[in-house]
């Protein structure tokens, strides 16, 4: 079964994005249900409902109200995420794929979001560094306030114990 995120659309001024978050967790492999006012009665009805049997759950909530108020109505390892009105979906979509892949049982539904990784400093271990997580499969970002790499052993005429040149 696909994991399942139900994403509250009370805020109107939001549903455009909410949406587009509704639509960016689709394609990567969740059950999305928008709806309004999860927090009512009737919509921890529903909650009961639909969660029944299900092992990863999430509801993502604007009102910041805490993961008391929907006790009894979602399972007991729902991740639970208040969101920011200015958070970008996509954003918001990685915070939640990390919340379902943190829950007890354990198992990674889906591949974690592809991370991008920056090295300070162009020396020899930055330049190590920055091979071995490119090796890895990550983009890497190398950055220096010189112009070249290399760092001190760019400055150093010859190394030791052989005394070859440095660069």
């Amino acid at each position: 079964m696909s994991p399942m995120v139900f994403v509250c659309t009370t805020p109107r001024e939001r549903l455009e994005d909410l949406r587009a978050l509704g639509d960016h967790l689709r394609e990567t492999g969740y059950e999305v249900v928008l709806g309004e006012e999860w927090c009512s009665p009737r919509g921890q009805a529903l909650l009961r409902e639909r969660c029944a049997g299900e092992e990863r759950v999430a509801l993502v909530c604007k009102r910041g109200l805490g993961k008391e108020v929907f006790r009894g109505a979602l399972p007991g390892e729902a991740g639970f995420l208040s969101y920011e009105g200015t958070e970008d979906p996509k954003d918001l979509a990685v915070r939640i794929h990390e919340e379902m892949t943190l829950m007890p049982t354990g198992r990674v539904l889906l591949p974690p979001p592809r991370k991008e990784v920056l090295v300070v400093g162009g020396g020899v271990a930055g330049v190590y560094a920055a091979l071995d997580t490119a090796e890895q499969g990550y983009p890497v970002y190398l950055v220096d306030k010189d112009p070249s790499i290399g760092g001190i052993m760019a400055a150093l005429d010859k190394t030791f114990p052989t005394m070859d040149c440095s660069i």
